[in-house]
């Protein structure tokens, strides 16, 4: 599937009887005035007509989008259902240009404003001459997507090319969660995250604890927070159980392993962290017990857990410095 870009007609008339060409299923393209200009006609490849050779390159299922059309500013997009065809002695209200054509599926019509947030950046909607290849198939398909269902939202002072880079950049937490995993085997992971909760504000003490089940407790960490209240501070307890496992995570023991070490250690709070992706039966089973003792248990897990490392250790993932 390839996308094409017209730029927009000359004159508002044009473009409204364009806008009726499509609702009818054809989309078209000027400098077709003369039947010589059909480019099915071989041996023909006059200076003239040769510029539009393009239009042989379109077939079914491929997107065109009329930019600038039905007023400056707006895109009107179809999807076509054939290849390139020619009007024979076309005789319409415009004239006779505007011959060449493409038969488009009225129901896959589409209209929007070209700065629409729902339309990705790399969408090139920008013409510089009278067409050009939209190469961005995937993020033209997504935008099309978008726009059906508005479903991109601006926030205050955002703009579409902040907000998409972040939906962009998305899909490298689940390698970054697995990155964290595959350089910090075994006890290391432990280690790594200990690093990660002593960045944060609120811990004052972050206590590595034991080298396994049963000598542990169940707390692969203690973490000591302090919450201060204006003149009275206040010293908490959670502990912490570390997983380390690719894929998602299936292993209901941990929530077993934090319900202990809550116990042991009257922790008031607890914590599951897994490189792995969480699934519903952890997350129903960690609620079971979270209820059961009146005790807050988190998770985080996956995506959630390279967030949590980017935002309180970047420099523990990237090198945020040039060297010197």
């Amino acid at each position: 599937m390839k996308v094409w870009a017209f730029n927009a007609a000359d004159d508002q008339r044009t473009r409204d009887l364009l806008m009726e060409s499509l609702r009818a299923g054809k989309s078209r393209f000027g400098w077709s005035q003369d039947d010589k200009h059909d480019l099915r006609i071989p041996d023909n490849w006059t200076d003239w007509h040769s510029r539009q050779r393009f239009l042989l390159e379109i077939e079914a299922r491929d997107w065109v989008v009329h930019i600038n059309t039905p007023t400056w500013g707006r895109c009107i997009a179809a999807q076509a259902v054939s290849s390139y065809d020619f009007d024979q002695g076309l005789e319409c209200d415009w004239g006779v240009d505007f011959r060449h054509c493409i038969a488009v599926d009225p129901a896959t019509l589409i209209e929007f404003d070209r700065c629409d947030p729902n339309v990705l950046p790399t969408v090139n909607l920008r013409p510089r001459q009278r067409y050009h290849r939209i190469y961005a198939t995937d993020d033209f398909v997504q935008s099309i997507d978008n726009l059906k269902g508005s479903k991109i939202f601006l926030a205050v002072g955002q703009s579409a090319g902040e907000f998409h880079l972040i939906e962009k950049t998305e899909r490298f937490l689940t390698e970054i969660s697995a990155l964290i995993q595959e350089m910090n085997k075994s006890k290391n992971l432990e280690r790594f995250l200990a690093k990660v909760f002593r960045r944060l504000p609120s811990v004052i003490n972050v206590h590595e604890n034991g080298f396994g089940w049963g000598t542990d407790f169940g707390a692969d960490l203690i973490v000591t927070t302090r919450t201060s209240i204006e003149m009275l501070d206040f010293e908490n307890t959670v502990v912490v159980q570390v997983k380390s496992y690719s894929g998602s995570i299936y292993d209901l023991n941990a929530v077993d392993q934090i319900k202990t070490a809550i116990e042991q250690y009257k922790a008031a709070a607890g914590m599951i962290v897994t490189t792995a992706e969480k699934t519903e039966q952890l997350e129903m089973k960690i609620a079971e017990v979270s209820s059961e003792l009146g005790v807050p248990i988190d998770l985080l897990s996956g995506d959630d857990l390279a967030r949590f490392v980017l935002r309180n250790a970047p420099d523990m993932v990237f090198r945020l410095e040039r060297n010197r």
